[in-house]
């Protein structure tokens, strides 16, 4: 596990490299959509979300009580992060460059990277699913990122429900296998989100990278052979600095620009 400190950025640092990242093609596109979830208090009787989010390549479960203007700098952050890392290194076998710039990127835009792993992974068994695989992987990004024992088991629930409803969900699945098409970059990740009652914001992540030696064009809820597939995994946590995404968000807006509806759709727990 790489639990060295981040190196000093100042705010300058990021703005300069922020404006210089190339997002993708013109083709790519983002649109910001509201969370409609009711509020609670993290350590009282928890009510289950009421929507999730597909954001490029990656699922992302909010759990109740998260600010609509977090839920929303989660999604920019993560998109934008996506898509710095897709035109960078576009290849499936560039999956360890990718995971440390997407994480760079993060930390650009306003995160603090607490903890981070990247290394091969073995599949149990001939055939597994990769779904199940994810939430493995985001498991150990959890139990890394060592927050109390019921806020654990809650963003592993609103992540596997998240799943669950999306396998049911015709037009959020669509637009995710649309999004793994476009990237082209054989992965996708997993996140869960919650926010406490001082407002600190925590991600974790699980990102499976995939190197296929078939034909399987499906990747989520469907059996893969393990022999056909090198794997990878990439796990971490982060906290939000809400000082300085207030800063960098608007320079994130403006890249993204009115790219607007086909990256990210939401979807009913």
């Amino acid at each position: 596990m790489n639990n060295e400190s981040n190196p000093v950025v100042t705010l300058s640092d990021r703005l300069e490299r922020l404006n210089a990242y190339d997002v993708a093609p013109d083709n790519v596109v983002i649109a910001p959509r509201g969370m409609a979830i009711k509020s609670v208090q993290i350590n009282d009787a928890i009510e289950q979300p009421d929507r999730a989010s597909i954001v490029g390549d990656g699922v992302l479960s909010f759990v109740s009580g998260m600010s609509e203007q977090n839920k929303t700098d989660i999604q920019h952050t993560y998109l934008f992060a996506s898509l710095v890392a897709n035109k960078k290194y576009p290849r499936d076998d560039q999956g360890k460059e990718w995971y440390q710039y997407f994480l760079q990127v993060m930390q650009d835009s306003g995160w603090t990277i607490l903890q981070k792993y990247y290394d091969t992974v073995a599949a149990s068994g001939k055939s597994f699913k990769m779904d199940q695989l994810a939430l493995k992987v985001l498991g150990s990004a959890v139990a890394a990122a060592a927050v109390p024992g019921p806020t654990s088991a809650l963003l592993l629930k609103v992540a596997g429900d998240a799943l669950a409803a999306l396998q049911a969900s015709d037009k959020p699945l669509q637009v995710f296998d649309q999004n793994i098409k476009d990237s082209g970059t054989g992965g996708f990740g997993v996140a869960s989100c919650i926010e406490s009652q001082h407002g600190e914001v925590i991600l974790a992540l699980g990102a499976v990278r995939f190197i296929k030696h078939t034909n399987q064009t499906k990747v989520l809820f469907v059996d893969w052979d393990a022999s056909s597939v090198d794997l990878y995994k990439g796990e971490c946590h982060m906290t939000m600095v809400p000082s300085i995404v207030a800063r960098t968000r608007a320079t994130i807006i403006s890249k993204l620009g009115d790219r607007a509806l086909t990256k990210i759709d939401e979807y009913e727990l």
